[in-house]
């Protein structure tokens, strides 16, 4: 446990003195760079991890599987087409959810949690990490709320949801006694990650935990789940694999960000809109993978 604080404290250090030596545009071009490369391999590999839970690999059985997943992905464009609003909602909640899961899955003991515990705590801990977000972030997150049709978001209200979720998540940790050890090490996890939120653009801020403290945990179960280990010869497969869907996710956004006469300033949306489409197959992919590894 030592280890994963060092980690968490020269991760969160590093990128806050980042965010005072460097300008807000920097900032998002680091975060944008961390998000499209290390995020989006993060996600590269479902069908793989669908190909390795399934008992029927005929190549007909695949190709379907793959056409399942694309008409997900654009059926999720379509939602935030037609109504962004509820779609931005559902990938918010959707995120903290997934965020959450793959927090408490990288502490090992958690699989003996009981469901509700599970549950609670996951879902306490990715309200907690959003609101830290969206409160030290309002005024860029309220306009991209509104660009999605979506009433501003008050200090206030955050601040009810922060105190709430904090002592529920806390809560879960002390009165159970797979978590309680692990008090002190969350509790700095948030303070650490609150002074990034506030020192650093919602993009960097997002991208540091997006990256290190979520993509590159769930590669590393991923790769473990597929190949059996965590060796170099492993890690190496697994970007091999990625590459053809890595880049294919790339032009998808490139061609779409050129031709669909978005202005620069709603840059943002499309990230998150993107993001959000890739995000909810994604979701369910990786929920069947840990169920099957318990």
């Amino acid at each position: 446990m030592t280890k994963i604080i060092i980690f968490r404290i020269a991760i969160f250090v590093f990128f806050i003195s980042i965010s005072y030596l460097l300008s807000a545009n920097y900032q998002d071009m680091i975060g944008f760079a961390l998000v499209l490369s290390v995020g989006l391999i993060h996600g590269a590999n479902d069908l793989l991890i669908i190909k390795k839970n399934s008992k029927n690999t005929s190549n007909f059985s695949q190709f379907r599987t793959f056409f399942a997943y694309i008409v997900v992905v654009f059926i999720g464009l379509i939602f935030f087409y037609l109504i962004p609003s509820f779609a931005l909602i559902t990938f918010i909640l959707v995120s903290i959810y997934h965020f959450g899961e793959q927090h408490l899955e990288a502490i090992p003991i958690t699989r003996k949690l009981k469901s509700n515990y599970r549950v609670i705590s996951i879902v306490s801990h990715g309200i907690i990490l959003f609101t830290i977000i969206f409160m030290n972030n309002i005024e860029v997150v309220n306009n991209v709320f509104f660009s999605f049709k979506i009433n501003f978001l008050s200090s206030n209200t955050l601040n009810l949801i922060l105190i709430t979720g904090s002592v529920v998540y806390i809560t879960t940790l002390v009165i159970n006694k797979y978590l309680t050890s692990f008090i002190i090490s969350e509790i700095l996890f948030f303070v650490l990650f609150y002074f990034l939120s506030m020192s650093s653009t919602l993009i960097l801020c997002f991208s540091v935990y997006f990256i290190f403290f979520h993509s590159i945990l769930s590669i590393k179960d991923q790769i473990k789940y597929i190949y059996g280990s965590n060796n170099t010869m492993s890690l190496k497969k697994y970007l091999l694999n990625s590459m053809p869907y890595f880049i294919l996710a790339l032009i998808f956004l490139i061609l779409f960000y050129k031709y669909a006469e978005i202005d620069n300033s709603d840059l943002l949306s499309i990230i998150f809109t993107f993001l959000a489409a890739i995000t909810f197959p994604h979701v369910i992919v990786i929920e069947k993978m840990y169920r099957s590894m318990k």
